[in-house]
């Protein structure tokens, strides 16, 4: 059962859950579902260590709009993945995602899968917010330095872009271009969009406050986080490229130069001047705050102001408006999200008036979400095809979903008879 949510649940994204008190069955029956091992198909034995040589406790895996099941031999049971793909289908997360969205996906997650929030604890956990940002994204990725004592550097990651991160011991700091990365993969995106995100790897600081189960998080309410949210970005060490370098003094235009370089301030470190940082930190910031546009207090103020306005609005849940849900795939409006009638993924990247996968999307999972595509070959190629070229194997797997859907067809027409009215139709099913 799911308790009263606080009406903050905003920046909530990439959860790891360990689920207790479930018999794996209950997921292992469920028919939303496509369990599979991973096995030596020469041995036919379980594997036991991961491509780096570790010992990994063997598991049966499924996916579901881009959350990952996972059950393992010893039975415990994972869920990890993004709670806002989730709700776009697995697909993005770059628009808001707002309280009865999030109330939405739990009740979802609740319904189809009998997921208790109160026994699913935490192991992983993001947060974050998207903003549009004073400068163009990737000019302030470009000036992140440092964060706290530690330099950014550039991640490359198929399913998240490119962008820069930093790892301390309990948690990561993470700066995203998001709408050139889901532009890059062919989504309408009219304006600038930058991710700052905290992924907490270790639950000691969660704990502190109490938190222990994603129904204690929501309890605990995410508004709460705004202040560690606007903290963290100003431990970001910032160059701003707004500095009039034309009316510093010959001293401080030499010290800029110095103070664009990260070498500088990791040179700094390497050679334990923590004073010597820290006062020249201070220089930096009193140079920008005197001249220059402030981009790192303007990101600030932005943020502060977008978690504000999410958490401000007052929303009627209407029962009949979360069962009818519709998902908009970008910023138009008008232009809804098409879902395959067979398959259920999500098809807005083939044509409009296109109501089953087909070559294209197949082809466009296979690109950019190779867990969905696995699961979609998994059940719609047989085993007469496995070993065929992948323009075969594509053209089996769109002709067998287009049979399925024949199938479900001629069986709909022998039920009901054509003088009938069709309830299901009625209601969209």
């Amino acid at each position: 059962m799911l308790k009263n949510l606080s009406k903050d649940n905003q920046l909530v994204d990439f959860i790891k859950i360990i689920i207790k008190d479930m018999h794996p069955s209950i997921l292992e029956n469920n028919h939303l579902l496509d369990f599979y091992d991973t096995i030596n198909l020469t041995t036919g034995e379980m594997k036991t260590t991961n491509r780096y040589g570790v010992k990994v406790t063997p598991s049966k895996n499924a996916s579901y709009k881009s959350l990952e099941f996972k059950i393992y031999d010893t039975g415990t049971i994972t869920l990890s993945g993004s709670l806002h793909k989730y709700w776009n289908d697995g697909a993005h997360n770059y628009n808001d995602f707002n309280y009865e969205e999030v109330l939405f996906v739990l009740n979802d997650l609740n319904t189809k899968f009998d997921i208790d929030l109160s026994n699913s604890f935490l192991k992983c956990l993001e947060i974050g917010i998207n903003i549009t940002p004073p400068v163009p994204t990737n000019e302030i990725l470009d000036n992140c330095l440092l964060h706290k004592t530690k330099p950014f550097e550039y991640q490359k990651n198929s399913d998240e872009g490119k962008y820069k991160q930093v790892q301390h011991s309990q948690y990561i700091i993470k700066i995203y271009n998001k709408a050139l990365h889901y532009k890059s993969k062919g989504f309408k995106i009219k304006d600038e969009i930058m991710r700052f995100e905290i992924k907490y790897i270790k639950m000691q600081k969660l704990n502190e406050e109490g938190i222990f189960s994603l129904q204690d998080l929501m309890d605990y309410g995410l508004q709460n986080f705004k202040n560690i949210i606007l903290i963290e970005w100003q431990n970001v060490l910032f160059y701003d490229n707004t500095i009039q370098i034309d009316q510093l003094t010959n001293r401080s235009k030499k010290a800029i130069l110095e103070y664009s370089n990260p070498n500088y301030w990791t040179g700094l470190l390497a050679k334990n001047q923590t004073k010597n940082f820290n006062y020249h930190r201070n220089q930096l910031r009193k140079i920008v705050s005197k001249n220059s546009n402030k981009v790192q207090d303007l990101t600030t103020e932005i943020i502060g102001k977008k978690i504000d306005s999410l958490n401000s609005k007052t929303i009627q849940i209407d029962p009949l408006t979360i069962m009818s849900k519709r998902i908009v795939l970008n910023d138009d409006n008008d232009t809804k999200k098409h879902i395959c009638k067979v398959t259920g993924f999500n098809i807005s990247m083939q044509k409009e008036n296109s109501i089953l996968l087909s070559h294209t999307g197949l082809k466009y999972y296979y690109n950019t979400d190779k867990r969905i595509f696995e699961q979609i070959k998994r059940k719609y190629l047989s085993k007469v095809w496995i070993n065929s070229n992948f323009e075969t194997q594509i053209k089996e797997m769109a002709h067998n979903i287009r049979n399925e859907n024949s199938n479900k067809t001629i069986k709909q027409k022998r039920i009901y008879q054509p003088q009938q009215i069709n309830i299901l139709n009625q209601l969209g099913i």
